[in-house]
């Protein structure tokens, strides 16, 4: 199973150094890891709508109103990082960590920051190798090494999310006056 530890030690391997036991080690690599990997992380879930990091939840509203512009404001989840839909399509408004909407209760979906061990395998390996990129210059000092494992992370992460995307139902091409104007004779 994956961990934050496991996706770093595998990125320093590729790197040519030794692996970690633990971000609080002591070594020069997990220090180097523990700076880099919380927000590296946070970056690459919500970066696409990955299907394992991808929750829905119904909010209540707070207590205390916005002071103009929406009815309701709600407290966005803790381990909310982008929002995806508002179900029944409210128009809303996202303010620090709350989201400001006319509605009574809020239903959202939207990408959470979840545990490694809930990735698929793509993901797991498309993080380490952008951790070895982010590495490389400060454990090998060599940006050449760096540049070079940006371009594979780059690729990686892009062969992660076309396999990701493939996993759900494609969104059906609706009954659209613009759609047909595209295609004379109304045929498609």
């Amino acid at each position: 199973m994956a961990s934050s530890i496991s996706i770093c030690s595998n990125a320093l391997i590729m790197l040519g150094d030794k692996p970690i036991a633990s971000f609080t080690e002591g070594s020069r690599a997990a220090q180097v890891a523990a700076n880099l990997y919380p927000d590296a992380k946070r970056d690459f879930l919500r970066g696409h709508p990955w299907n394992a990091a991808i929750k829905r939840a119904t909010l209540a509203p707070l207590a205390d109103a916005p002071e103009h512009g929406f009815a309701n404001q709600f407290q966005l989840p803790a381990d909310f990082l982008r929002m995806l839909e508002v179900v029944d399509g409210q128009e809303f408004k996202i303010e620090g960590r709350r989201v400001l909407v006319n509605a009574t209760v809020l239903r959202i979906k939207y990408v959470a920051e979840v545990p490694e061990d809930t990735w698929d395998a793509g993901m797991v390996s498309a993080m380490t190798l952008q951790m070895a990129a982010l590495m490389a210059l400060p454990i090998t000092e060599s940006s050449t090494k760096a540049e070079a494992l940006a371009q594979t992370a780059n690729r990686a992460v892009r062969r992660a999310k076309a396999i990701d995307g493939m996993e759900d139902t494609p969104d059906a091409i609706e009954d659209d006056p613009l759609y047909r104007s595209r295609f004379p004779g109304g045929g498609w």
